[in-house]
């Protein structure tokens, strides 16, 4: 099952996410893919320490559009890299597709 959430610590916005089956994935616009995020999958069925809203497909590309998984790579360089070499990253249309898929 694949669901999307709007990620937020506070008031701010910080990743549009995927949940596809046990894994969480977040939409790093920098790479403009969605990438595995294991401390966001621990946040999530663990500590939930930040929120989850459910969103629907066109919310997700409004945010995404919107620049919601930006990163600053002068002030995190050691986040981003890793995704900048990711090679098992799903693009959106791939996460969109399971989205709707698992909708029908």
């Amino acid at each position: 099952m694949t669901r999307l959430y709007l990620v937020t610590e506070g008031a701010r916005r910080a990743w549009v996410a995927a949940l596809i089956d046990e894994d969480i994935w977040t939409y790093v616009v920098n790479t403009g893919r969605f990438h595995r995020n294991d401390g966001l999958r621990h946040d999530f069925f663990m500590l939930r320490e930040l929120g989850y809203t459910d969103i629907g497909l066109a919310e997700a590309r409004r945010l995404i559009a919107s620049g919601v998984g930006t990163i600053d790579g002068s002030l995190f360089p050691d986040s981003l890299e890793p995704w900048l070499n990711d090679t098992e990253s799903l693009s959106p249309d791939e996460v969109f597709a399971a989205h709707i898929a698992d909708l029908a």
